[in-house]
């Protein structure tokens, strides 16, 4: 038996039990060379804290330890997962059983498959995809099989020494409070991890275990194909736009091959080198399309072949980047989270709008996280409302299924993150129905001798233009950041919050974590409460701060909840109808934003690192 002798009683204690539960050659061997080399720092911080669900769920670097990700803690996981369905499930539910996805990542099937033989050892069947799907595969399927719950092991766009491990509740969408709470809660009953667990060697043949990648993938697209009206379908196959496509070194190709063909859109020209799921990762730094360089080899081939329209998914294709060239200036515009999503939302609403049924405008909605463009709200107004939800897409996909409960018609959602619900059928962010819809876009665009950067434009005059800059600050202290709210809650006096920064003048003040609105009601617009929103209930989740100000500026001030990171999100929303202003604009909010930050945050002060 190996002895941990850190002098950490409770360390000891925690590293003993991760050994007598590991029966991983490689993570058990990587303890036994920590304890030999003494590197105890190390081990505290993998093994003294269990890791909780995030906005994404579980997400870490692989390795040993609770606080990574292994086959101890998945199986530990789905242990719990599968006892707290088991309490709160009702039999019908349990009997179509979980839905279990997995990406391209190192582990990512074995995960899969450890978690597949947990519930089918409890007598639950599983739906196992065969093989990589995109994670809003998972979200689609468990509702489609009306499954207790769904998980899609994935780290989406982390570097490539992460993996993750997503659930879905049986309503299609990532859980949410309480359900989130009371799975980890229920992990520390589970932690015992039966001998029988690790053997997975005959679990695709286990009679339990059906394999749903065709059937699932077959339903989607009679989804897509149901999502376009037969105008834009017919538009697509008039229009035979070009287009330039990447996977990211992940699992979207075939899926967004095949999602063309069902919009009968143009069959699109691949990034070779980026096509097929490869965990290394070779051509980027950071598989992440919001990455300047990641969208390199897709402009270069677009180049080469004429090609004015790029999209390119991350790796699990559940976000989608947009560039489009413009032949005059021979530049590529890369289209930002909130621009995207201002003209897919438009674009939809104008489409429900021109065959849908008629409807009152409180029938309608259109929703985005909080921190993402207000220019939505402009759109709709008439037409339907914004509603604003926390960051992450569990917010927005449980909102959009209680409004659809409420008989009301959510159309669509995004985030800044370049994540957008394109239908309320799959309830989460995707970025293979987005391509779709962002194709259609262009191809009606296109045939008008238009643009999607013409139709920019084209909102900007009508709705206003609405310019976003947002950044972040690694912060490696915690007291830092309560040195910073702190500030910012005296800032003139105890409990007296900033009434001007720099040249602005704060209007309207929202301080989320301490429950402080300043003027406690405000006239205007202000932000729709609907149920399950995140935002009509106590904020816990870090410090949240929101400033409006007169000159037409907006500032919200967050930690984040899955990186030591302190965001920050700013627009300012003004009357610049050509191009030139617009520009004037840009460097205007960039200052005003400088001033605001170096004021409230003090970068250099706190030695920040941005």
């Amino acid at each position: 038996m190996v002895v941990c002798n850190s002098g950490d009683s409770k360390l000891d204690a925690a590293v003993t039990g991760w050994l007598k539960h590991d029966k991983n050659p490689v993570t058990r061997q990587e303890v036994l060379d920590d304890i030999a080399n003494s590197k105890w720092d190390k081990l505290r911080k993998t093994m003294l804290k269990r890791q909780k669900f995030g906005t994404a769920g579980l997400r870490g670097r692989m390795g040993a330890g609770y606080m990574c990700m292994n086959d101890v803690v998945v199986l530990q996981t789905a242990q719990g997962l599968c006892s707290y369905l088991q309490k709160v499930c009702n039999q019908s539910q349990l009997r179509n059983g979980v839905v279990v996805g997995f990406d391209g990542r190192y582990n990512s099937k074995r995960f899969a498959e450890l978690t597949a033989k947990v519930f089918v050892s409890s007598s639950i069947p599983v739906q196992l995809f065969s093989e990589v799907c995109p994670t809003p595969f998972v979200s689609f399927a468990t509702i489609l099989y009306g499954a207790a719950a769904g998980v899609m092991v994935t780290a989406s766009h982390n570097p490539k020494e992460d993996n993750g491990y997503k659930v879905y509740w049986g309503n299609g969408s990532q859980v949410i409070t309480p359900h989130d709470d009371n799975i980890l809660e229920e992990i520390w009953t589970c932690l015992n991890i039966p001998e029988d667990h690790w053997n997975i060697e005959e679990i695709r043949n286990h009679d339990q275990v059906k394999d749903c990648f065709e059937q699932v993938t077959s339903k989607y697209m009679e989804y897509i194909k149901s999502c376009l009206h037969e105008d834009v379908l017919e538009d697509n196959r008039k229009a035979g736009i070009s287009t330039v496509y990447s996977a990211m070194h992940g699992v979207g190709y075939d899926s967004v091959v095949r999602a063309f063909e069902a919009a009968n859109l143009k069959v699109l020209l691949s990034v070779k080198e980026q096509q097929d799921p490869n965990p290394d990762f070779p051509t980027v730094t950071f598989p992440n399309p919001e990455e300047k360089e990641c969208l390199e080899l897709s402009k270069k081939l677009a180049e080469g072949n004429n090609v004015k329209l790029v999209l390119v998914n991350d790796p699990d294709a559940d976000r989608l980047a947009v560039a489009e060239y413009n032949v005059e200036s021979k530049s590529w515009k890369v289209f930002t989270g909130n621009e995207m999503g201002s003209l897919l939302g438009w674009w939809i609403l104008h489409q429900h709008t021109k065959h849908g049924s008629v409807q009152d405008e409180d029938e309608i909605f259109l929703l985005a996280s909080f921190v993402s463009s207000k220019m939505l709200r402009a759109i709709a107004k008439g037409k339907g409302q914004l509603v604003e939800t926390l960051t992450g897409f569990k917010w927005m996909g449980n909102t959009t299924l209680l409004l659809l409960q409420q008989d009301k018609i959510p159309l669509f959602a995004f985030e800044e993150a370049i994540g957008y619900m394109c239908s309320p059928r799959v309830p989460d962010k995707d970025g293979v129905s987005a391509a779709v819809q962002v194709a259609s876009l262009a191809s009606n665009l296109y045939s008008k001798g238009s643009s999607l950067v013409d139709q920019l434009q084209a909102l900007y005059v009508e709705y206003g233009f609405h310019v976003s800059h947002n950044a972040y600050f690694l912060i490696r202290e915690p007291t830092v950041v309560q040195k910073i709210f702190s500030r910012i809650r005296n800032f003139h006096g105890p409990g007296l919050y900033p009434k001007n920064v720099g040249t602005c003048e704060v209007t309207f003040l929202n301080d989320f974590s301490s429950g402080v609105r300043l003027p406690e009601e405000v006239n205007g617009e202000g932000h729709l409460r609907v149920l399950g929103t995140g935002l009509d209930q106590d904020y816990t989740s870090g410090e949240m701060i929101f400033f409006q100000c007169s000159n037409g500026l907006s500032v919200t001030i967050r930690t984040s909840g899955t990186e030591p990171k302190l965001k920050y999100y700013t627009e300012l929303v003004c009357n610049a109808p050509t191009i030139a202003e617009q520009d004037e604009k840009k460097i205007f909010l960039e200052q005003i934003v400088k001033e605001f930050i170096d004021e409230l945050i003090q970068p250099k002060e706190n030695g920040l690192i941005g």
